[in-house]
């Protein structure tokens, strides 16, 4: 029943996991906080573009119209 929660947390967290891998290694304790970070800032740009994007496309198609 809770699958369906746990995946995107998984996504985000293996996001998070890969920029934070530029900076720490995955042995060093701060990883774990850098990867949740990381994935919290991933999570505010995806919901950041679902809260633009009807006025960014709104915005492109009345530039390609005029």
């Amino acid at each position: 029943m809770i699958d369906w929660l746990t995946w995107p947390a998984d996504l985000l967290l293996s996001a998070g996991g890969i920029v934070a891998s530029w900076f720490a290694s995955k042995d060093t304790p701060s990883y774990t906080a850098l990867q949740m970070g990381f994935a919290v800032l991933v999570l505010a740009a995806v919901v950041s573009l679902f809260a633009y994007l009807p006025s960014l496309i709104g915005y492109l198609r009345s530039r390609r119209t005029s």
